[in-house]
């Protein structure tokens, strides 16, 4: 086939515009490319700069956050404010990782926040330790309910055994009042007032009973705090002198069968040393006295009741700041009873319970249920009361 000259003009025509279009897509991609690098400068370096401060934006405003770049803090500047705030004070060396933490603000390992709490968990020991700040007073009432059942053989004439039964019940409320004198010594009284019945019988053959009301026996004391203790090494060591004065009616047979009361109707001095051992949440306490109860008339002869020994030992439990649970076991051996000097046979007792308690403290005021089992004849069958203290 032959080729005429116009063929060859517009072939080389046609590669012409060809060359024209693909220098003009080259001329406009060059251009794109100049102005990505004006804006995005890939050369320079990506560290901040030491002199320049950090702004750093954001849609919260929550001043609890901070912003740590390196070894230094700064605080976040929101960008949604209306007007600027104060610049950052200027940043620390920039490390070489360039990573910013975000942690919580720093605060004083000393602060503290709300009003200190009070140390309750001993006051289920409040009448026999030093716990009242100069000045402070508390004072106590309740109400209480003790039952004690006798049983012992009688002789009949003209010979013969039976037996006979002493029922004796008290309901009474025993006030107190506690006030302290200085950091180490407390001052306290207590006067129970309320009702005793007795019940004298023997099945088939008698029944007497008799009823009193009134006060018993005023008891005045005071508890030193001989030594604080160093809180789970050492005890607190309290030292208490007490003084029973007889001002209720106790005028009754020697055998105490025939007239109920609450009193004992002698003057008694006293004396008692208690540890308080403390072990968070554990409250360890053990103590030993003595009491002397001083003669008296009654009926013509002279009376003495015996030389009291006294011993208690138990453990507090904290079940948190305001509720304690208490048990203790209390005891208490007498001597022989004399009259007009002559032991009286079958007279020495001992007194052993055992008591239980929760001490809750609540609104500015404790309360205490408690309940105590006897453990030997000689002592009251059940106590049960409440006690609250002002």
């Amino acid at each position: 086939m032959l080729r005429t000259p116009d063929t060859c003009r517009r072939r080389r025509w046609l590669a012409g515009y060809v060359r024209s279009a693909m220098i003009a897509a080259a001329i406009v991609l060059t251009g794109q490319v100049t102005t990505a690098d004006a804006q995005w400068d890939y050369g320079s370096s990506n560290n901040f700069r030491t002199d320049d401060p950090l702004f750093v934006a954001s849609d919260f405003e929550d001043t609890s956050l901070v912003w740590r770049y390196g070894n230094g803090s700064i605080m976040p500047v929101s960008a949604m404010q209306q007007e600027p705030g104060p610049l950052p004070p200027p940043l620390p060396q920039i490390p070489e990782n360039g990573k910013v933490e975000l942690v919580d603000p720093p605060t004083s390992q000393q602060q503290e926040y709300g009003e200190p709490l009070e140390d309750f968990n001993v006051q289920f020991l409040r009448s026999a330790s030093v716990l009242l700040d100069p000045g402070q007073w508390q004072m106590d009432v309740g109400l209480v309910y003790a039952k004690a059942d006798y049983d012992f053989p009688i002789s009949l004439s003209p010979s013969g055994v039976a037996r006979a039964d002493i029922r004796r019940r008290s309901l009474f409320v025993p006030f107190a009042l506690r006030y302290g004198l200085t950091d180490r010594i407390q001052l306290s009284s207590s006067l129970p007032v309320g009702w005793s019945h007795q019940e004298y019988s023997s099945l088939g053959r008698f029944d007497q009973t008799s009823d009193s009301g009134g006060i018993g026996d005023l008891d005045l004391g005071v508890n030193l705090l001989c030594r604080e203790g160093c809180y789970g090494h050492s005890p607190d060591v309290i030292l208490s002198f007490g003084l029973t004065a007889p001002t209720g009616d106790a005028e009754y047979a020697v055998n105490g069968l025939t007239q109920a009361t609450l009193s004992n109707g002698v003057w008694a001095p006293s004396v008692q040393l208690l540890m308080i051992q403390r072990y968070d949440p554990i409250i360890y306490f053990y103590g030993m006295g003595y009491r002397y109860q001083a003669k008296r008339q009654f009926n013509d002869q002279d009376v003495f009741y015996g030389h009291q020994f006294t011993y208690n030992f138990g453990v507090g439990f904290a079940v948190n700041d305001r509720i304690t649970l208490s048990t203790a076991f209390l005891g208490l051996f007498q001597t022989e009873t004399q009259i007009d000097g002559l032991g009286v046979q079958g007279s020495m007792r001992e007194l052993l319970r055992l008591r239980f308690a929760a001490t809750t403290y609540r609104c500015g005021r404790i309360v205490e249920p408690f309940a105590e089992i006897g453990m030997t004849e000689d002592s009251a069958d059940s106590v049960i009361g409440i006690v609250w203290t002002l």
